[in-house]
């Protein structure tokens, strides 16, 4: 018996809507990470400096808030930096499934960080972190990723005869659907996209259409290339200040997702030979 017919009916597809759920949160955290103001560096203070900073206006815990005050806020740029690659990593990561669990720990600790900086702030509601904590020890117990995620490319037996054309193609659909967003506003905007980074997200997810359909391999580990060099053109564009796909942190976590999914989903698919002629 495989995890999937180990549980009851519906659990498998509810883990897989909290684990991309919970991705989708931290996809548009990084978002609002702004390099090009050094992460919120500006007079007066906003975004995440200006958040962090809470942790010395509003201490939860006072080594913690010595350490941001002596150490993090004086080498800012740097922690901004290591706070959007965290965050972009563990939206990217958690949305296809890969390395789950060591992904639902990384943001417990960046959990943890963000309670300790803002828990104490007038008007938080506390329950919010609380519950953060609780969806990444839930999505570590139950090692989500096997449901609907490619962690689960690893079964014999996966749910539903998810193997890895199925799950490319549905990496492929979420491209599609992403580029969409650079008509929406408003809280539901989960990635913040140009008219010229849907067009990339567009062409991207056709192509990694046809790969699936296609179920070569080869195919699909190129499709989840071309979206690693758009993810890590969209990097440069953040760290340098030119603007060439127009995207944020968001869509650098959404392409990195899914960069890293096709190339699981190549790896993992099978080889396909053509069968032999047969004599006579």
């Amino acid at each position: 018996m495989n995890d999937v017919a180990g549980l009851s009916r519906g659990a498998p597809a509810t883990l897989a809507v909290v684990r991309v759920v919970t991705a989708l949160m931290w996809i548009q955290n990084a978002g609002w990470k702004t390099p090009a103001d050094g992460f919120g560096q500006t007079s007066p203070p906003r975004g995440l400096y200006l958040f962090t900073s809470y942790a010395v206006e509003y201490p939860v815990l006072a080594p913690y808030a010595w350490l941001v005050e002596n150490l993090v806020l004086p080498n800012f740029t740097f922690f901004g930096w290591a706070v959007l690659l965290v965050e972009a990593g563990l939206g990217a990561f958690l949305l296809v499934g890969l390395w789950t669990r060591l992904w639902a720990l990384i943001g417990i600790g960046q959990t943890l960080a963000i309670t300790l900086s803002v828990l104490n702030t007038p008007n938080e509601w506390h329950w919010a972190y609380f519950l953060m904590i609780l969806v990444h020890l839930t999505l570590i117990a139950t090692a989500a990723g096997r449901f609907y995620g490619a962690d689960g490319l690893r079964d014999p037996a996966p749910a539903a005869g998810w193997g890895p054309d199925r799950f490319a193609f549905a990496l492929g659909v979420a491209s599609v659907v992403s580029a969409v967003f650079v008509f929406t506003t408003g809280d539901w905007r989960f990635v913040e996209m140009t008219a010229a980074s849907s067009v990339v997200a567009m062409a991207l997810g056709v192509v990694t259409l046809v790969a699936a359909r296609l179920a070569r391999p080869p195919l699909l580990l190129a499709a989840g290339g071309l979206f690693l060099l758009a993810a890590l053109v969209l990097l440069a564009e953040l760290a340098f200040g030119f603007s060439l796909t127009g995207g944020t942190a968001s869509v650098f976590s959404l392409w990195l997702g899914l960069g890293v999914g096709l190339v699981a989903a190549g790896r993992r698919s099978p080889v396909r030979t053509s069968e032999p002629s047969k004599a006579g």
